[in-house]
């Protein structure tokens, strides 16, 4: 005969389902934060860069000269368009598209592992009628 402490006792299995969905979820918690702290820096250097565009001058002159220099250069009759200044803000603009879109992603799969892990929809809507109470009234 089982004592009452065997039969309410929880299966180990479900105690380190638990651990690790835990587990899981902070780390979906944590890639979300680090993509968001990403995300602020580069709103941060575009709006800097909107305020002062001078801040802009010296990466876009050594990206330039690292391309090739005036070599690029297209020479009219009254003046020399800098065509490797015209490349490297191509390619500082591309490089910030991209670092935005990568950070995006990061948070996205953060939000997805978090998504998966705790993704108790009966928890989350205890939650919310513990929290709003009679306010809130369920669906049906």
């Amino acid at each position: 005969m089982m004592s009452s402490y065997e039969e309410n006792s929880t299966p180990i299995v479900e105690i380190i389902k638990s651990i690790i969905s835990l587990i899981a979820t902070c780390v979906g918690l944590a890639i979300i934060i680090i993509g968001l702290k990403y995300t602020m820096e580069i709103f941060q250097l575009i709006f800097s860069i909107l305020q002062s565009p001078s801040h802009l001058t010296e990466p876009i002159h050594q990206l330039a000269e690292s391309i090739g220099g005036s070599v690029f250069d297209i020479k009219l009759e009254d003046r020399a368009i800098p065509m490797a200044n015209l490349i490297a803000l191509t390619v500082y603009c591309g490089g910030g598209l991209l670092s935005a879109w990568l950070t995006l992603a990061i948070m996205q799969t953060g939000a997805k592992i978090v998504s998966l892990t705790a993704g108790d929809s009966g928890a989350v809507k205890k939650i919310l009628h513990n929290a709003f109470g009679k306010r809130m009234q369920p669906k049906e």
